[in-house]
């Protein structure tokens, strides 16, 4: 069953996508308060679907949105963080205690206009990488997925009750890519004793950290949507290929 199981898009249970931006010098949260202030209130006005309201603190900076499911229930999340490496927008696509989809607009555009809107506010900060980072949970059913992941990427042997966690990078020229497996189980309160957890099913966390390697020079706004795009390709064809071990990822 375990050597059998092919990973695909209708296996997600889970999914947030993100992308960050390391920007030089970099940003004194407390000393920028106004400006932060002015990009959240700004990005709230412009995509109220996925931005809210703003939380600020001495370190960082925050936006969080309300995402309500009718008939299941409403969930609040961070969808803007920014610290002092520079701005994360956070994207759920999926949310897996509800079962259902965001409906969050088009990643590329909400990006591009976020980072005009940041060049206006912050004309001094250079933007010198940008990360797309896909955080999926894929449901395994029943194969136990650390036993999967033993058998599909290494010559470990785990025992029962074992932990295994798998972090590679398959850099080429410009790129990073970097991909994390940790197993997961589902759990459900026991139908004979509401004090004790059952197995429901088992699942694989994967995390896709896909960046440009080169920090030395600014990347204008024609570099940073192509980044995205070979992003996507990547998660959306190599890494099944790579999960399902039938190819190298390149």
């Amino acid at each position: 069953m375990r050597d059998s199981f092919n990973f695909g898009p209708n296996h997600i249970d889970d999914y947030v996508e993100k992308v960050g931006v390391d920007v030089r010098p970099v940003i004194e949260c407390k000393m920028e308060r106004t400006k932060l202030f002015d990009f959240g209130n700004r990005l709230v006005d412009e995509y109220p679907g996925l931005f809210e309201s703003l939380v600020q603190s001495p370190n960082d900076f925050q936006v969080r949105k309300k995402f309500i499911f009718p008939g299941k229930g409403e969930t609040d999340m961070t969808t803007l963080a920014v610290t002092v490496r520079g701005p994360l927008f956070i994207f759920p696509r999926r949310v897996s205690v509800f079962d259902e989809d965001t409906d969050v607009e088009s990643t590329k555009e909400i990006v591009k206009k976020g980072l005009r809107l940041f060049r206006e506010i912050f004309p001094l900060k250079k933007i010198v990488r940008v990360g797309h980072v896909n955080e999926y949970i894929f449901s395994t059913d029943v194969a136990e997925s650390t036993q999967l992941v033993a058998e599909r990427f290494t010559k470990i042997r785990v025992g029962a009750g074992g932990e295994l966690s798998l972090r590679v990078n398959r850099p080429v020229d410009d790129y990073n890519r970097i991909i994390q497996l940790e197993p997961v189980t589902k759990l459900k309160t026991s139908m004979h004793s509401p004090d004790r957890q059952e197995v429901k099913g088992y699942g694989l966390k994967v995390c896709v950290d896909f960046n440009n390697r080169d920090m030395t020079q600014e990347l204008d706004e024609t570099r940073i949507l192509h980044i995205l795009h070979d992003s996507q390709q990547f998660n959306d064809e190599k890494l099944y290929e790579f999960l399902n071990g039938a190819g190298e990822a390149e």
